[in-house]
């Protein structure tokens, strides 16, 4: 599991800046995927250490991929342009110029593997789930074998009533 990557210095012209933001976020959804995997190992192999460690950088991850998808719609639609594939598919159009078929490949690179992601979180999401409720059950099962402790006239412990002393061997 690696840490993200360095942020890089950001090209000076506004163009150059998105693209740079454009191939970090692909970027970014791949080791987010990688690591999206490396959790759902570690949730079937039942790798509490390892889950451990997982979510922190799971959450760093997703804050980086939210600040920039934030960037790429802002600046969308400071060029006029809807904040959504359509307007990325329109902007690649307009001003892909020389690099359109690279910058198309990358978008689609970022999306295919945005929808990999969402969909293998899904799973891993479904086992925790599972893992929960089978958890829930066990508990369930042990505490209906566990009477409620009662207390007798002589403020001793007892159990169910059955009159046996805790406090005594």
């Amino acid at each position: 599991m690696s840490p993200p990557a360095a942020p890089r210095i950001a090209p000076a012209d506004p163009r150059s800046r998105f693209i740079a933001d454009l191939q970090a976020e692909a970027a970014a959804f791949a080791g987010f995927f990688e690591l999206l995997r490396t959790e759902q190992a570690a949730l079937a192999a039942r790798d509490i250490e390892a889950l451990l460690q997982i979510g922190p950088a799971k959450s760093e991850r997703i804050r980086v991929l939210n600040d920039l998808a934030h960037r790429r719609a802002a600046y969308l639609t400071g060029q006029a342009f809807s904040a959504d594939r359509s307007g990325m598919a329109q902007w690649l159009i307009v001003h892909g110029g020389a690099e359109q078929v690279s910058l198309s490949a990358t978008w689609q690179q970022l999306v295919d593997t945005a929808a990999q992601a969402q969909a293998l979180n899904r799973e891993n999401g479904v086992m925790i789930e599972t893992r929960l409720q089978h958890n829930q059950r066990l508990l369930s099962a042990l505490a209906a074998g566990v009477q409620p402790s009662l207390y007798g006239p002589d403020g001793q412990t007892r159990i169910g009533g059955t009159g046996r002393n805790l406090g005594k061997v």
